[in-house]
């Protein structure tokens, strides 16, 4: 897989991650709510936001926005939701396949996954593919052409 985040990014993300301030249950997800500005909308069992660390790449094309699906209940895995939380998560994620974002998402046991509550990604792409890659893993680096 290509870098999903720019260098800078990278940077700023792992930074995120070393000096964030926990909450007391440690889960970020579950302490947000309707009047945090990332929350775009709330169902009765998802909440829909703004990813602060989105990619800039995926599938070899630009990203032009990013979005999670988080389960307001805090759970690791899709398959611990009840019947009616996951028809709901269906129609969410169909509704915006249909705007024409790709759906993403680790499994529980992930070495990639930065939050054990399970969030899905909607990655709208702005359909620029890019026409050359140039990826060097250490040091970490990547220059690309549009």
């Amino acid at each position: 897989m290509t870098a999903s985040r720019s260098r800078k990014e990278h940077k700023r993300y792992a930074h995120h991650q070393k000096h964030i301030e926990r909450p007391s249950d440690g889960c970020v997800f579950c302490q947000l709510d309707d009047k945090d500005l990332q929350v775009i909308t709330q169902t009765r069992y998802f909440k829909l936001i703004q990813n602060i660390f989105p990619y800039t790449l995926w599938d070899s094309q630009i990203v032009s926005d990013h979005l999670l699906v988080v389960p307001r209940e805090h759970t690791d895995t899709l398959a611990s939701l009840p019947a009616t939380a996951a028809q709901e998560f269906v129609k969410l994620i169909s509704d915006y396949e249909i705007k024409g974002y790709n759906v993403y998402a680790r499994a529980p046991g992930s070495a990639m996954k930065s939050l054990v509550h399970q969030h899905t990604h909607l990655i709208k792409l702005s359909g620029r593919k890019i026409r050359f890659l140039l990826y060097l893993k250490r040091p970490y680096g990547r220059a690309l052409v549009k």
